[in-house]
C-alpha cells in the first residue's frame, strides 16, 4: 500500500473499512498486464489513488452499499489491460470482461454497474450514458451516479501526470471539486519525488499555451 496509514486512518469508517477490504485484494488477486516503458501511471498505486478518491466521493454523496462496492470493483480493475501509456481506447472493454471473468472464475460478486463503469470509462459520456440507458433498467439513477462518481475519480488522479492536467471545469460531481487539493497531496505523497519529476519532464511538452 503506498497511501499511508494516517490518511487512511483519517477517513470515514466505511471509507477506511472499504478500501481496508479491497486494496489488498487487488494487490493479491487481480492481474495487470505489464505495460512497456518505465512510467508508473496506470498501474496498481494509479487504481489505488483512484479507490480512495472514488469512497471518499460515494461517501460524501451519502450512495448505498452496493454502489460503494461498485465503485470498488471499477476502481481495481479499470486499468488492468492496458496495452500502453497513452489513450489506448478500448483498454475499459478488456478490462470489463477480465472483471467479468474474474467474477465467474472466482466467485466475487458480478456487478453489472461495474462492469459498465469499467467498460465505458475511456469513452465519451455519451456512450456510457447511451449503454446504461439500454441495460440498467429501473436502476438507471444508481448506474449513471456510479459511472459519474468513477470518471471523476479517475480524473483526481491526473495529477500524476502534471499540476496542469486536470480541468476542475469538466469534473462531474460537485463534491469532486472540493476534493482536487487532496488529490493532488496523495499524488506527492505517495509517489517518489525523483518518480514524480521523470513524468512530468515526459508530459510538460505537451502543456498548453497559457491563454
Amino acid at each position: 500500500m503506498n497511501i499511508s496509514k494516517a490518511v487512511i486512518d483519517a477517513q470515514p469508517v466505511r471509507v477506511r473499512q472499504l478500501f481496508m477490504q479491497w486494496e489488498p485484494f487487488m494487490e493479491q488477486r487481480v492481474e495487470f498486464w505489464e505495460i512497456p516503458g518505465n512510467l508508473d501511471i496506470h498501474t496498481q498505486g494509479h487504481c489505488e489513488r483512484v479507490l480512495l478518491h472514488a469512497l471518499r466521493i460515494g461517501e460524501a454523496r451519502h450512495i448505498n452499499d452496493r454502489s460503494m462496492t461498485a465503485l470498488a470493483h471499477a476502481s481495481i480493475f479499470h486499468d488492468t489491460r492496458r496495452k500502453d501509456n497513452y489513450l489506448d481506447v478500448g483498454h475499459g472493454a478488456r478490462a470489463a470482461n477480465y472483471y467479468k471473468d474474474f467474477c465467474q472464475q472466482n466467485g466475487l460478486d458480478f456487478l453489472p454497474e461495474a462492469y459498465a463503469a469499467i467498460w465505458y470509462h475511456d469513452r465519451d459520456d455519451d456512450k456510457g450514458k447511451a449503454y446504461i440507458a439500454a441495460n440498467a433498467g429501473d436502476g438507471k439513477a444508481e448506474w449513471e451516479e456510479i459511472y459519474a462518481i468513477f470518471k471523476d475519480a479517475d480524473a483526481l488522479d491526473r495529477y500524476r501526470l502534471g499540476t496542469w492536467c486536470l480541468d476542475e471545469r469538466f469534473l462531474r460531481t460537485p463534491e469532486s471539486k472540493t476534493m482536487t487539493a487532496f488529490a493532488l497531496q496523495l499524488v506527492e505523497g505517495t509517489i517518489p519525488p525523483d518518480e514524480l519529476a521523470f513524468t512530468y519532464s515526459q508530459t510538460d511538452p505537451f502543456k498548453p499555451d497559457e491563454p
